[in-house]
């Protein structure tokens, strides 16, 4: 993988699951990196595991949803380091499972106002900084459900639907100016917002959709957010130069 000394990156989501292991490869590589989510504990936290592997880091507090913190954020990540060069947008709500007739409206607009208007506010101010340097690269992480229908999950699958969208109609507005936009697509993930949707499961109920998960993906197990951060790292280096509003598939063979 292509050294990233110098960049500038921005995950937003970037304190847990995908984007800290993100975060963390991206440190690795020589990045400076800002990480960006709501639980300000859990991002000071973050922020210290990042120091502590040589990272130079920093944690800001944001809810994507509203496009004023939103702007604030890039403000201050460009004021902070100077100038933004990576982004990753993997910010994502805690949708519970429901059939589309029983969800609450309350929770549909929370679902869609995180998972794909918090995309677009985050492209919005993210694109405006790369402009004003030059280029750079947008990642937006989307999911396998983005790609086909997802019973219980209508709401979800409809706001990963729109960030393809948005990436394909993005990524041919701004390739000209040197902004090169693509999206990830990750199947079955083993991460805390997995665990957090199985929650209200009983231990046998979570033993059981495991058993009969596992078994429907070819490669017989859940991905780790590393192999998806992997993908999502390569997307933003020069190795991927003329990849551009592409939804790359990490699913383990699952759609295949």
């Amino acid at each position: 993988m292509q050294s990233f000394v110098g960049k500038v990156a921005l995950i937003c989501g970037g304190t847990t699951g995908i984007g800290f292991a993100t975060a963390k490869e991206l440190v690795k590589l020589g990045a400076s990196v800002a990480i960006a989510a709501r639980n300000v504990q859990q991002g000071l936290a973050a922020e210290r595991e990042l120091k502590a592997l040589g990272g130079n880091a920093i944690f800001f507090p944001v809810d994507v949803s509203h496009p004023a913190a939103v702007a604030e954020l890039i403000s201050g990540v460009v004021t902070h380091f100077g100038r933004l060069d990576c982004a990753v947008n993997s910010a994502a709500s805690d949708a519970q499972p429901s059939v589309a007739h029983e969800m609450p409206h309350d929770e549909a607009a929370g679902i869609v106002s995180t998972d794909f208007l918090g995309v677009f506010h985050c492209m919005q101010y993210e694109i405006a900084a790369m402009l004003k340097s030059g280029g750079g690269t947008i990642v937006n992480v989307s999911s396998i459900n983005g790609l086909s229908g997802t019973p219980t999950a209508a709401v979800y699958s409809a706001a990963k639907h729109a960030v393809i969208g948005l990436t394909r109609s993005a990524a041919k507005e701004y390739i000209a100016h040197g902004i090169r936009i693509n999206a990830v697509c990750p199947g079955a993930t083993d991460t805390p917002r997995r665990e957090r949707r199985m929650a209200k499961l009983s231990p046998e109920e979570r033993l059981e959709q495991i058993e009969a998960l596992s078994p429907a993906i070819p490669i017989g197990r859940l991905a780790k957010a590393e192999e998806i951060a992997n993908a999502i790292v390569w997307l933003s280096s020069a190795s991927s130069s003329y990849v551009v509003g592409h939804s790359l598939v990490v699913d383990g063979g699952l759609l295949a």
